[in-house]
């Protein structure tokens, strides 16, 4: 039975206050940058570390396997912490303790030290996603929340493209360790700036049938409508842009196509380009059209290059005639992720956001850690035809499931629909 709630519309930001709500997402869009400035600028170091400090790269697999699969399992929780803390004040500590996590990172002196630091800072980082989309689906109405998550999603984006090119410059002029010293200052002051411009606002309600820690967190998962959207983008995490596919590409390119160093490093920047375009476009379009059927159609254009890259891989390919194609899987790619997201706003009543995003990124970064494995073994045993097929699959039961799927449930009059 669906759990009632009150039935007087809902009022957001968004309308009320376009001015206002615009400057809040741009507040926590930037929060959002400094969440990804580890991922962007750790990568730089560990070939350093890896010379000074004896450890290969089995070492470090294990190492980043870990720390993901830590920060995807403390996503989970944080829908229920919500309870007790607001949301603005959970993404100020979490974008200082990013801060700290980066800064703390250049006093390691062994393998051992480093992966507790690294691990430090995923834990700090891991409120960000799930916090911020109840916050934004708080702001937004249903007419606007898919530009906003994209504008979110997309700044992030952002930094993983510009933080690599600042810290290069860094490291060249004064060493990895004041580079990360250094590399402290964004977030403290972002941090800040949220703590001075973002309300204490209660992303839950703490009523006193819910004192318990967990009492109430469980709760959207009675929903068939959020089972569902969990499992599929389960799947549908085995082709995301970041993760999987910026792991893989290079790899592509270089091993299989044998393409130099200096193309593959042009091609995984045009398609990294996309990472910042394609979130834009598809939000601001998922919003004018039924955002299911939409995402549906971006995960069909997703799984149409994918059978493109496997005519690529089986044939000798010209980069001329590859690079197009490649920008647009790029769009597709990191388009869908975002509208995805946008999904469970608009299938869970306010009260249960912050417990459905906790959900919905703890379960689904937990897939987005086994995707990787999976991928490498058929990438050892079968080769890049192997890979981009299984990725196209991944896409194509996505599309399915969506285009197919009943997701028109008001969510602001029923609490846990389709219950």
């Amino acid at each position: 039975m669906a759990v009632q709630t009150d039935k007087l519309p809902m009022t957001y930001l968004s309308d009320e206050s376009p001015g206002q709500a615009r400057w809040r997402l741009g507040i926590l869009s930037a929060g959002h940058g400094v969440t990804h400035m580890q991922g962007a600028v750790l990568p730089l170091i560990y070939p350093i570390l890896m010379n000074s400090m004896g450890f290969g790269y089995v070492e470090l697999g294990a190492m980043l396997t870990f720390t993901r699969l830590v920060n995807g399992f403390l996503q989970g929780i944080w829908g229920a912490v919500a309870k007790y803390i607001s949301g603005r004040n959970l993404i100020v500590m979490e974008n200082i303790g990013v801060a700290i996590g980066i800064g703390v990172c250049g006093l390691a002196h062994n393998f051992v030290e480093l992966t507790g630091l690294v691990t430090f800072g995923q834990i700090a980082a891991s409120p960000h996603h799930p916090i911020g989309s109840a916050m934004l689906s708080k702001w937004f109405s249903s007419k606007k929340r898919g530009s906003a998550q994209a504008i979110h999603f997309a700044t992030a984006n952002v930094a993983t493209v510009i933080c690599p090119l600042v810290a290069t410059f860094l490291i060249t002029a004064i060493g990895w360790r004041d580079t990360l010293y250094i590399l402290t200052i964004p977030g403290l002051l972002i941090g800040l700036l949220i703590l001075l411009s973002l309300p204490a606002e209660m992303l839950v309600t703490k009523s006193k049938n819910q004192l318990s820690f967990t009492a109430g967190f469980f709760e959207p998962l009675k929903s068939r409508h959020v089972r569902r959207l969990i499992a599929t983008a389960s799947i549908t995490a085995g082709g995301k842009g970041i993760g999987i596919m910026q792991t893989f590409l290079p790899l592509f390119f270089l091993n299989h196509l044998h393409y130099s160093k200096s193309t593959t490093g042009i091609l995984f920047t045009l398609f990294t380009v996309t990472s910042v375009i394609g979130p834009m476009v598809s939000g601001k379009l998922s919003d004018r059209f039924h955002r299911a059927r939409f995402l549906s159609f971006l995960l069909y254009g997703a799984c149409a290059m994918s059978l493109v890259m496997v005519i690529f891989s089986s044939a000798v390919s010209n980069v001329w005639v590859l690079t197009p194609f490649l920008m647009i899987m790029g769009l597709f790619v990191y388009g869908y992720s975002p509208v995805e997201q946008t999904i469970m706003s608009d299938i869970t009543s306010h009260e249960l956001q912050a417990s459905a995003y906790s959900l919905f990124f703890g379960m689904t970064f937990a897939a987005s850690a086994l995707w990787p494995l999976i991928l490498s073994i058929i990438v050892s045993h079968l080769g890049f035809t192997a890979f981009f097929t299984v990725v196209g699959l991944s896409y194509l039961a996505g599309a399915l499931i969506y285009w197919h799927g009943n997701w028109d449930v008001n969510a602001n009059v029923t609490g846990v629909p389709g219950s």
